[in-house]
């Protein structure tokens, strides 16, 4: 019965501490972007859910159903495209593993005056989650940690233009779904080695095509996607649909 409770005690800590450490992460990406004059949309830490709904433009709290955004979204989004964006994004990359660090060693500092095992376990996943989040080359799920990002777009050169790319394009499918996608950042995407981003480039083709009634690159670019589809995260696959 012993082990039994402290089976159930550790899972109970476990939980609560990654809610908590990942509401904390989330939460140091959507701090810095509205410190950059960014519009919150939605933030998930587990199954929870905050979110801006489009209809009265309110923020709301609600349940989160997809599992791939249990391990936590923070986004907030610019209100016009500017040259100055892709700077305050590095920025925003870099806020969340910052403030997991800061909050594991705080929780840390506490261990020096009493021990506890949720204190341990809160120091110690917090810590473990932003330095995670700082591993340059590796990707969480689909895309590059927050770290990875970071340096891509301090490097300057390629890695930036593609950040650029990938950034400009989302932006202006959230403020503006009828805008026309810069064909310069669609080649860019197009263009890299890495395969998802090849995919939303010819996804991002595929829609100027569309807009222009243009049915032999739409045919085209939804050949493209066909041939990469496999090697594509299907989150990646969702965030590209083909209408029609």
């Amino acid at each position: 019965m012993e082990l039994l409770g402290m089976l159930l005690q550790v899972f109970v800590f476990g939980m609560i501490s990654y809610l908590a450490c990942t509401y904390v992460h989330e939460g140091g990406h959507v701090i810095m972007g509205l410190l950059q004059k960014w519009k919150f949309y939605y933030m998930t830490f587990g199954p929870f859910r905050i979110y801006r709904e489009e209809k009265d433009d309110r923020v709301k709290f609600g349940m989160e159903k997809d599992l791939l955004y249990w391990g936590g979204v923070g986004l907030t989004i610019p209100r016009e495209q500017s040259e100055k964006n892709i700077q305050a994004y590095a920025r925003i990359l870099l806020a969340g593993p910052v403030a997991s660090v800061l909050w594991g060693i705080g929780w840390g500092i506490t261990l020096c005056f009493h021990f506890s095992l949720f204190q341990a376990m809160m120091a110690g996943m917090s810590v473990s989650m932003g330095i995670a989040c700082l591993i340059p080359n590796a990707k969480t799920g689909f895309l590059y940690t927050d770290g990875g990002r970071f340096l891509r777009i301090v490097r300057g050169g390629k890695t930036l233009a593609e950040e650029k790319a990938i950034l400009e394009a989302a932006i202006l499918k959230t403020i503006d779904p009828e805008g026309r996608y810069d064909e310069k950042g669609i080649e860019t995407m197009t263009a890299s080695e890495d395969v998802s981003f090849r995919y939303m480039g010819h996804y991002y083709g595929y829609l100027n095509a569309k807009k222009d009634q243009r049915k032999e690159e739409m045919e085209a670019r939804i050949g493209q996607m066909k041939l990469l589809e496999a090697k594509v995260p299907k989150t990646i696959q969702d965030m590209c649909p083909l209408e029609g």
